[in-house]
């Protein structure tokens, strides 16, 4: 019976850590991801052209600046 309780506990204890690594990996994979996602919106800002000073007033001016 004490035989089943430790083998029991074991498994319980064996199958967390197995979940928590798994966990770990998926949030490291997310980070990744979102590292990735704004390397490429940051290099698709820097890519578009800068606007002049008259499109920028003139932007000011309509309000949707």
């Amino acid at each position: 019976m004490r035989l089943r309780i430790i083998i029991l506990a074991l498994l319980l204890i064996f199958s967390y850590f197995l979940g928590q690594s798994q966990c770990q990996n998926k949030i490291i994979t997310k980070q990744v991801e979102v590292v990735k996602y704004v390397k490429n919106k940051e290099a698709e800002i820097l890519a578009e052209p800068h606007a002049a000073q008259s499109e920028l007033l003139e932007l000011m001016h309509r309000g949707q600046l």
